[in-house]
């Protein structure tokens, strides 16, 4: 992704949003199964934790 740091880390931020929002309820995007917007967002948790840190989200929080 080319963007300035910040703008880079607030587009990562609204893609994890998206993810956990479909992983946790599969009704806002019914393209999208839910086992795969888990796995997206988790990749992305591990790849950025500090943004997910930031969120307040945890591996824990997709499943419950």
């Amino acid at each position: 992704m080319h963007a300035r740091p910040q703008v880079q880390e607030i587009l990562i931020a609204k893609k994890m949003k998206r993810w956990y929002s479909i992983a946790r309820c599969p009704l806002i995007d019914l393209r999208c199964k839910p086992a795969r917007a888990r796995r997206n967002c988790l990749r992305l948790m591990a790849k950025y934790p500090e943004i997910a840190e930031a969120l307040k989200l945890t591996v824990v929080s997709l499943y419950t």
